[in-house]
């Protein structure tokens, strides 16, 4: 059966590890707490938990009083800024990149597309010699987008075009909650938890002598998730380079 939503993920992790055969002794706010830190570690390194997109946002006066763009709590990395009215131009009539592809056209004739690509070589190399695209800092924990050409020379409703890394929302994309890694994760974590747990009454033993072992537990536990965690890395990360703007 798929796991569609948070509480299925926790049965399913629960049942996993022995449930109701099994009483599991973790507390519900410690299966919680171990959902959460899953969640984050997938979020943080996991390919399928971010997506691309370039978003539009036009500067406030509160940003030009905080000397910084605020970044909603999604967004996991900015990779590039643009001036708005720079893609837009791309599409106006008025635009270099218009006027070249007009001048090459001739009725009946066909495109001169060498022409065309070597003229606007050209004017690139110019752009870039000449223009200056805008430096900007990211800082997710601060949530703080600055941009180093001063915003107050922007000045309020410029428009900016943003490129971003952004967490796909597990409550929207419910399919996350049954990704393979992510229940073994989030069972190793539990699992973790209950050694803990268990380790605090070490020697004690039950009714019909079974004897608790929570260092056993645990130490499964860390190695579980030390396999999981490898196999992050290696197989479910993106490259460095990918995410870096």
């Amino acid at each position: 059966m798929a796991v569609t939503n948070r509480l299925e993920l926790k049965e399913y992790c629960l049942r996993k590890l022995g449930k109701p055969v099994i009483r599991i002794n973790v507390d519900e706010s410690q299966v919680e707490d171990r959902v959460d830190e899953a969640l984050e570690v997938y979020q943080e390194k996991h390919y399928d938990a971010t997506e691309r997109d370039w978003v539009y946002y036009e500067i406030t006066q509160a940003d030009l009083d905080n000397g910084y763009v605020t970044i909603p709590d999604d967004i996991l990395v900015v990779i590039d800024i643009m001036p708005f009215s720079e893609i837009a131009a791309q599409k106006n009539m008025f635009s270099y990149q218009y006027q070249i592809a007009s001048s090459s056209l001739s009725p009946w004739r066909p495109f001169n597309q060498v022409d065309y690509y070597m003229k606007m070589v050209n004017y690139e190399s110019i752009t870039a010699m000449t223009s200056v695209t805008p430096t900007f800092n990211f800082s997710r924990h601060g949530r703080k987008l600055k941009v180093f050409s001063n915003l107050s020379d922007m000045g309020v409703g410029y428009q900016l075009g943003v490129h971003v890394q952004r967490l796909i929302n597990p409550e929207e994309t419910t399919s996350i909650y049954n990704d393979k890694w992510l229940k073994q994760y989030t069972t190793a974590l539990i699992k973790r938890q209950w050694g803990e747990n268990l380790k605090k009454m070490s020697g004690i033993t039950l009714l019909g002598g079974v004897e608790l072992n929570g260092q056993t537990l645990f130490d499964e536990a860390i190695q579980e998730i030390e396999k999981l965690e490898e196999t992050l890395q290696e197989t479910y990360s993106l490259p460095i380079d990918f995410i870096v703007g």
